[in-house]
């Protein structure tokens, strides 16, 4: 179980910042959300180091950051999604 305790905010380090790399990969997956229009449905396939698992997830987060909803599915190792 994690041990929970209480730091005053003076001793907390402070947040990091995002890198410009996942700040560019997170605009990438609000496109292909942005992309998906009424009728349509995304289709993601994993590259080489990737899994479908982790596409699915960055696509419901995407998502979520431009106030959408998705649905999400994975037939045989490729995501699907759809904008709801």
């Amino acid at each position: 179980m994690a041990e929970f305790t209480l730091v005053s905010e003076a001793d907390a380090p402070r947040p990091t910042r995002q890198s410009g790399r996942l700040n560019a990969r997170m605009r990438e997956y609000e496109r292909y959300v942005e992309g998906v229009k009424g009728g349509k449905v995304g289709k993601l396939v994993p590259s080489r180091g990737e899994t479908a698992r982790g596409l699915a997830l960055r696509i419901g987060r995407a998502a979520r950051r431009v106030n959408k909803q998705s649905n999400t599915w994975i037939v045989d190792d490729v995501v699907y999604f759809k904008i709801v």
